[in-house]
């Protein structure tokens, strides 16, 4: 067979094949999406089921921790304040931490509005992108410092 021959012959077999090639592709390719998208999603159900697992697991512990009966006295004594028979429950009724400080004192340690909001807000900011003008720990109010920029 000539060269000849053979570029004749070539020609139909290579369109044949590469129709043969575009036709497998043309009804392959979404059948392969399908796969990719079914295998995407059973790894999101097995992520799913082993948050199940885990919360499972916790539930069963936290069952496990309420079948203890020396558990659920405590949590009656902290949560109820049930006391068991013969023992005599007391209550501590008295000032607390809040009531340490003076009216005189805390109305001292407020700070007393002194500009509009937006202008403590962008003095915030100024202070913000200068640290240096900042005024010291415990100074109140923002609006206070003189340094204001307009």
């Amino acid at each position: 067979m000539s060269p000849a021959d053979r570029r004749r012959t070539r020609g139909p077999r290579v369109l044949v094949l590469s129709a043969v090639v575009l036709l497998l592709a043309v009804f392959l390719l979404p059948s392969l999406q399908k796969w990719l998208e079914q295998r995407s999603e059973i790894g999101r159900l097995n992520a799913r089921i082993t948050q199940q697992q885990q919360d499972l697991a916790a539930a069963r512990g936290e069952q496990a921790r309420w079948d203890d009966d020396t558990f659920v006295v405590i949590q009656a004594r902290e949560r109820l304040r049930y006391v068991m028979p013969g023992e005599v429950p007391y209550v501590v009724d008295g000032p607390s931490d809040a009531d340490r400080v003076s009216p005189q004192q805390a109305a001292t340690t407020v700070p007393e509005p002194s500009a509009a909001w937006y202008e403590n807000v962008w003095e915030s900011l100024r202070l913000a992108g200068n640290p240096a003008d900042a005024p010291p720990p415990g100074t109140p109010g923002l609006g206070s410092s003189s340094t204001t920029t307009r």
